[in-house]
């Protein structure tokens, strides 16, 4: 009997050697603009293939595995290792931003979202609810934290992406 061929390890491997490869041939700017249409096309595939209730899941999935270093950073650090992780993973991306901190709040106002940015000067369709992953990722850490988020969806009025604002949970 033949065995059985792992595919997701497989795309695991070829995703990572993809990655490095374009890091070293082309710059970690690369990797981001890569990371972003990748990120972009998931969202969209699963919607499509799926749903949005898979997309939301997806992101649910995200913020359970993938953002250990803020949820440290909050257990350990509260209002001010938010602003840590926050501003070196928006100086990371050059984002545009508007940044608050308190005694009993984090707030954060994206103002040039370089994901979004990113996608539209390469004419890539952006998935229409893309920023709505801030809001579910962060969401799922600040919730086992003892957080609680206000999230505010882009106004194109004045030309803002998405913002945060988190407190501590009044019962936590």
């Amino acid at each position: 009997m033949a065995s059985k061929v792992n595919v997701s390890e497989i795309f695991d491997r070829i995703l990572s050697d993809t990655m490095q490869h374009v890091r070293n041939e082309h710059g970690e700017e690369a990797v981001q603009h890569l990371f972003f249409e990748l990120y972009n096309h998931t969202f969209g595939f699963l919607e499509r293939q799926f749903g949005y209730e898979a997309v939301t899941r997806y992101w649910q999935f995200i913020g359970d595995r993938s953002l250990g270093d803020l949820e440290q950073l909050m257990r350990t650090k509260g209002f001010k290792g938010m602003e840590e992780y926050w501003r070196a993973t928006l100086a990371q991306e050059s984002a545009d931003y508007e940044m608050e901190v308190g005694q009993d709040f984090f707030q954060c106002q994206i103002k040039r979202c370089p994901p979004v940015q990113w996608l539209k000067s390469q004419g890539v369709d952006c998935y229409p609810r893309y920023c709505e992953h801030c809001r579910v990722l962060y969401q799922r850490v600040a919730d086992r934290c003892g957080y609680e988020i206000e999230y505010s969806a882009p106004d194109k009025s004045t030309d803002n992406c998405c913002g945060i604002r988190i407190t501590r949970k009044k019962d936590f």
